[in-house]
């Protein structure tokens, strides 16, 4: 298994279960760091859980730092411009029907990110989310998907390939599964549509 995926001038690395570190240039944007903000030029929540971001790591973070209802702009559909790299805030939440008492991320507490690098490469973050019907809407190209495929919190393997089937990514990272068989079932159904990379 890669430890990172280098394309384009850019290279990905995972960063616990959950997040990933995007290296473009000098700069490192970080998207779910967890505790390893080392090194982070910006960190980029999805919505504010140990596991995610946290206000305990996060509070001697000396970088730029976005977070869904406390910062301008991260909201779906703001946009946020950082040098050569250009942000779209996109919803992510559960879908209440799919939960027999109060959905877990409930619509307004979370967001997903599409970062537009140069080059036309473009990365989906899509944070903890459901197979939500926003997500037929987005019309942007994109090249990385890194969709949560773990069910229970988040999309099931089965609902992640419906995101891969809507918008077919040329690279798809899987992140949020705590079992490898998770990895290997969405690996066997999306391949067809995505090249699927599971990163170290």
């Amino acid at each position: 298994m890669p430890r990172e995926l280098s394309l384009r001038g850019i290279t990905i690395s995972r960063v616990g279960l959950v997040g990933v570190k995007i290296q473009h240039g000098d700069k490192t944007y970080c998207i779910d760091p967890g505790s390893e903000i080392e090194k982070c030029y910006i960190v980029l929540c999805t919505h504010m859980h140990v596991k995610h971001c946290s206000y305990e790591y996060l509070s001697s973070f000396k970088g730029e730092l976005l977070v869904p209802s406390t910062h301008a702009g991260v909201e779906p559909g703001g946009i946020i411009q950082l040098g050569d790299t250009n942000i779209l805030v996109v919803p992510a939440y559960s879908k209440p029907e799919l939960y027999f008492e109060a959905p877990p991320h409930p619509k307004g507490c979370c967001v997903g990110y599409i970062l537009r690098f140069p080059n036309n490469l473009n990365i989906y973050y899509m944070g903890d989310t459901s197979f939500i019907e926003e997500i037929l809407r987005i019309n942007e190209k994109i090249t990385i998907l890194i969709p949560p495929i773990g069910g229970g919190y988040v999309m099931t393997p089965e609902e992640a390939l419906e995101v891969v089937k809507s918008l077919r990514p040329a690279i798809t990272i899987p992140v949020h599964y705590d079992k490898v068989e998770q990895y290997y079932r969405f690996r066997d159904i999306a391949q067809p549509y995505t090249q699927v990379i599971k990163l170290s």
